[in-house]
């Protein structure tokens, strides 16, 4: 094995979901150095010494990075899941949104665009926008944070795995993980010369081609190169415009890497990469509207000329809009160095991301301007948006070995991040015209150290000192009155884990764990709004039980959580001189409990069934100032424009949610290749929409069926799925609002219906060169 192939090996057992067939001793964690051969001879004797049969099935078994070290998932005291890139591939998994198909305690609030949208995990997610916001659910690609909500909704290329950690994740991976993570892994470069072309095609319209090349440059040089290009067409109608292209997108993106191995101990990897997203998305269509309404409760011109409002509508009228479009750039270099047993980690990024919007936002095509202004003008009502986040990181961290009785990681972690914003809205009675910006500088020292005290029995602990500087700047160029606002703020907090693990045999572990998270404080910069609000903490408990059984063709994995969070951040809207406006605030306290199961069964050779389930119970406790929802009454709370929640559900928090994928495999004889069949079933309970507990912003459970059939050659050169997304047409809404305020409380209510609510079928073909 020359130096590039036993650095490539090194690094695939680092950064890869590389898999095994697992016998012997449990697997002890170590530093990735001490990673080159045991596994790789451990296959090598399975595969030599035993044929494959029924009575030789075992899971394999699944390498992560969730504790910044390399350990076996079934090993580590810390409830994930994780999506392999084969699965992604199998279940046609395209952007981080999908990952709520496979992972039940992982949902997403797909709103009227990126930036107002979110992922939350137990229930607990980000329900505010505002540039300085952070996300809790933290979203982290090849160990480099994203920093604003818009760039989390992205596609996936080229993916070997994604861990979804569930639960804060502050100790080892920063203030932005309150929730959970998800954690993102690329295709590293590959020992030999690989490509392949996927050509895809839908018919609502879609063509996509992706593609992916990788291999050697001489024994210390490699690279990969990946790139999806995407163009579809919308499937919701403007009725004033005549055309149904809403709701569409084009997408570019590409993403080198290069890995160098500069001597028997160095090896550096440089990854650059580029997006370009161009969408039409998302339109608000009318789910109930009464004819009667009037938009400001006088304009007496229709609004919803030729819809009829309801679950299925698929129009909308609009002046323009809505348009966002955004892109992404960035690099990083990642420097392992083995300093004789241990590893020296270094990590540094830069990424810029731009963002722009463009909305309508009187919900129709009238003349609104001629009554608002006597005639003076004209048109109708649109707001305008544009966004910059600049963002370094550096990371620093050294692992242990794996001793006998001990391994620790410590590091030191540094951001710096600036987001710039500019907002334009052209309503005469509330005009909003503003540029602001949000800084924020973290500074965090970290360590995790795990002692096994008997053979069988060890316990974690981990710390995080976190300090941070956050900066506002404001200007409102629409009130000549409004005196510009600069100011600063600084926290300091101490996060860490504790957890106890003892396995049993060697097939099964217990542990359990205690956790302090934290998501920092933040200046809403909203219209009018200047206010420093405080930072949230929680404090989460788990106990779990992983383990194999049936002679390990099934792996059982269950954990029981509760977490309380203090300060919880939340935005409220209030109606200043007849206008609404939005300010963000903080809840006393709310909690999320729960259990959660994760299974996989080989049926046989070729059947694998993946069950998984959570049970989840997201209550706000003490939410005082609340603002009320629309027709509610006193006798219902609302005293004041305010009510108090007590004992009220969480948004985007099904209390049931369950995930099954069946995958089959048929060997055909006498043909070239074989078929395959993958079938996936995902379902949600009732689902809460809104944090006030507004009863008519909820979404019915749903259950969504997708399909896939196809061949593969025997030799592995091609393959050719036919596939059917949401098969029974379910239709379902990831986001609801009510706007009957904006019509003199007549009823109104808009829902968004991205692409996944929609049936379609398509066909995949790839090859492998």
């Amino acid at each position: 094995m020359d130096t590039w192939e036993r650095r490539v090996s090194s690094h695939q057992m680092e950064h890869n979901s590389i898999r095994r067939i697992r016998k012997g001793k449990r697997m002890q964690p170590t530093s990735p150095s001490r990673w080159i051969l045991a596994p790789v001879v451990a296959a090598s004797l399975a595969s030599a010494n035993m044929p494959v049969s029924a009575q030789d099935l075992v899971i394999e078994e699944v390498l992560v990075t969730a504790q910044k070290r390399v350990e076996s998932a079934q090993d580590i005291p810390v409830a994930l899941t994780v999506i392999s890139g084969d699965m992604i591939d199998s279940i046609g998994i395209q952007s981080t949104t999908d990952l709520v198909k496979i992972a039940p305690s992982l949902t997403v609030r797909e709103a009227n665009h990126a930036q107002n949208s979110a992922f939350s995990i137990r229930g607990i997610g980000t329900i505010t926008f505002g540039i300085g916001v952070e996300q809790s659910v933290a979203v982290i690609v090849d160990e480099v944070a994203a920093v604003q909500s818009g760039q989390t909704m992205a596609g996936l290329m080229d993916i070997e795995r994604v861990e979804v950690l569930r639960g804060p994740q502050n100790t080892l991976f920063g203030k932005s993980a309150s929730a959970g993570l998800l954690s993102i892994t690329t295709k590293a470069p590959s020992e030999e010369l690989e490509s392949y072309l996927v050509l895809t095609a839908t018919d609502d319209d879609e063509t996509k081609v992706a593609a992916s090349i990788s291999g050697p440059l001489g024994d210390s040089l490699g690279y990969r190169l990946s790139g999806i290009w995407s163009d579809r067409d919308g499937y919701i109608r403007n009725l004033t415009a005549g055309e149904k292209d809403k709701n569409g997108s084009k997408n570019k993106n590409i993403r080198g890497r290069l890995r160098w191995d500069v001597n028997e101990t160095i090896q550096t990897d440089f990854t650059a990469y580029y997006m370009k997203d161009e969408t039409n998305c998302c339109a608000r269509v009318w789910t109930e509207f009464d004819p009667e309404a009037k938009l400001f409760g006088f304009i007496p011109e229709a609004v919803a000329e030729g819809i009829t409002p309801g679950e299925d509508n698929q129009d909308f009228r609009a002046d323009d809009g809505p348009q966002n479009d955004s892109t992404t750039r960035g690099a990083n270099v990642k420097v392992n160095v083995e300093l004789g047993e241990f590893t020296l980690t270094s990590i540094t990024a830069v990424d810029n991301w731009e963002f722009n919007v463009n909305q309508d936002v009187d919900f129709g095509d009238i003349d609104v301007l001629k009554y608002l202004t006597g005639g003076r003008e004209s048109g109708g009502l649109y707001s305008v948006g544009w966004f910059e986040t600049d963002f370094f990181s550096q990371e620093i961290r050294i692992a242990s070995p794996a001793y006998d009785s001990y391994d620790y990681v410590v590091g030191l972690y540094y951001s710096d991040a600036e987001t710039k914003r500019t907002f334009f809205r052209n309503l005469s009675l509330a005009p909003a015209d503003f540029a602001s910006s949000a800084g924020n500088e973290n500074l965090g020292l970290f360590g995790q150290l795990t002692w096994r005290f008997t053979d069988s029995t060890s316990i974690t602990g981990g710390l995080r000192w976190i300090k941070e500087e956050i900066s506002a700047d404001y200007e409102n160029f629409a009130n000549a009155e409004d005196t510009p606002f600069s100011d600063t703020a600084s926290d300091e907090q101490v996060v860490g884990k504790l957890s106890l693990q003892h396995f049993i045999g060697e097939d099964t572990m217990a542990f359990a764990s205690y956790t302090r998270g934290y998501k920092g404080q933040v200046f809403d910069l909203d219209v009018g709004v200047r206010n420093l609000i405080d930072p949230e903490t929680s404090d989460s408990y788990e106990i779990g039980v992983k383990g194999n059984l049936w002679e390990r063709r099934l792996q059982l994995n269950l954990v029981a959580f509760y977490t309380t969070y203090e300060g919880f951040q939340v935005q409220r809207a209030e109606i200043v001189d007849d206008v609404i406006r939005f300010e963000l605030n903080n809840v006393g306290e709310l909690n999320t409990r729960g259990v959660e199961l994760e299974s996989i069964a080989l049926l046989s050779p070729n059947a694998t069934l993946t069950f998984n389930a959570a049970y989840i119970d997201a209550v706000v406790n003490d939410y005082d100032g609340a603002s009320c929802y629309t027709g509610q009454t006193e006798e219902q709370g609302c005293v004041n424009q305010a009510q108090t929640i007590d004992g009220g559900s969480l948004p985007y928090a099904p209390e049931w949610k369950y995930t099954a994928v069946l995958d089959y495999q048929l060997p055909l004889d006498t043909m070239p290749f074989d078929a395959f069949a993958n079938l996936l079933y995902s379902w949600q309970d009732d689902t809460l929409l809104s944090i006030n507990q507004n009863p008519n912003l909820t979404q019915d459970s749903y259950g969504v069926v997708n399909l896939r059939l196809g061949v593969n050659d025997k030799a592995s050169r091609y393959s050719v799925t036919l596939f059917a997304n949401n098969l029974l047409d379910e239709g379902y809404a990831t986001s609801k609002l009510d706007v009957s305020r904006l019509f003199g409380n007549a009823t109104a209510r808009a829902q968004v219906t991205p692409r996944s609510t929609q049936r379609y079928f398509g066909v995949e073909a790839r090859f492998n060169f």
